[in-house]
């Protein structure tokens, strides 16, 4: 076992304490920018997406702690702040939560999708407390967005209409579950690699990198299916050199791979 060395061995500015907080609070900041960008592609309240982190990290720290006092300690909060998190939890608040699951530009885009409107139509349906304004700015980003249409019916007179977009998910189907499944495992693995180069600064056996090739857009499903088998031979190739060894010889590497259009 490797001799740990003495902690005044370690200069202060290397060892753990108040002046790392910086650097972990820009790792964290760094990765929610993930789930920013999704909240802001679903058109989620900023109360809806901060209860639903609440709920996950809930989740996360009672699967790794075990008891709502070790959570309580993970949290830094009183154990019956805990218990409540933990009630809602268990109540389905991460399907059924509290306040407004959507924003203003999203319930126009659900309006638009049930009736062809015009602005002063909009308006009038719109909480009172928001102006015709926020309408005109609704329908515009939708339109940027590629979610909402403009009919001109003549005599100066604009309507909207909702569209669905091309390959639009419908959570519904039977098969949604599995595949988040399937991403949490690879979200795991991603976890993993965080805490390998950024948390423990291991670049030797650890990597993260990012790769962007040029190609015509009818070779996309091809480079897939070539990178897909080009990953399972080079694996096949080193679980063939390891078989054979004992479990204790044997390290085991999580690879992620995501490919999508940039």
């Amino acid at each position: 076992m490797p001799q740990l060395a003495p902690l005044n061995d370690h200069p202060p500015a290397l060892r753990p304490g108040p002046h790392t907080l910086v650097g972990e609070a820009r790792v964290i900041f760094t990765l929610l920018g993930l789930v920013s960008d999704v909240v802001l592609d679903l058109d989620m309240p900023v109360s809806r997406a901060r209860d639903l982190f609440t709920l996950s990290l809930y989740k996360r720290a009672e699967a790794r702690y075990r008891t709502s006092t070790r959570v309580s300690l993970a949290f830094d909060t009183a154990l019956r702040t805990v218990k409540k998190i933990k009630k809602r939890y268990r109540e389905g608040a991460v399907d059924e939560g509290e306040g407004p699951h959507f924003n203003l530009r999203r319930k126009v885009y659900f309006m638009l999708l049930d009736r062809e409107m015009d602005l002063d139509e909009i308006a009038r349906e719109l909480p009172i407390n928001y102006e015709v304004n926020y309408a005109r700015l609704s329908v515009e980003t939708l339109i940027d967005g590629g979610l909402v249409e403009e009919i001109d019916r003549g005599r100066g007179r604009i309507t909207y209409k909702g569209i669905v977009p091309e390959g639009y998910v419908n959570f519904f189907r039977e098969d949604h579950e599995a595949v988040l499944e399937g991403f949490e495992r690879f979200l795991s693995a991603m976890r993993k690699v965080v805490r390998e180069r950024l948390l423990r600064g291991n670049g030797d056996t650890a990597m993260a990198r990012g790769f962007v090739a040029r190609l015509r857009p009818e070779d996309r499903e091809d480079f897939n299916d070539d990178i897909r088998a080009a990953i399972v031979r080079t694996l096949m190739e080193y679980e063939m050199r390891a078989d054979g060894l004992a479990d204790d010889d044997i390290a085991e590497m999580e690879i992620l791979v995501g490919v999508a259009p940039s």
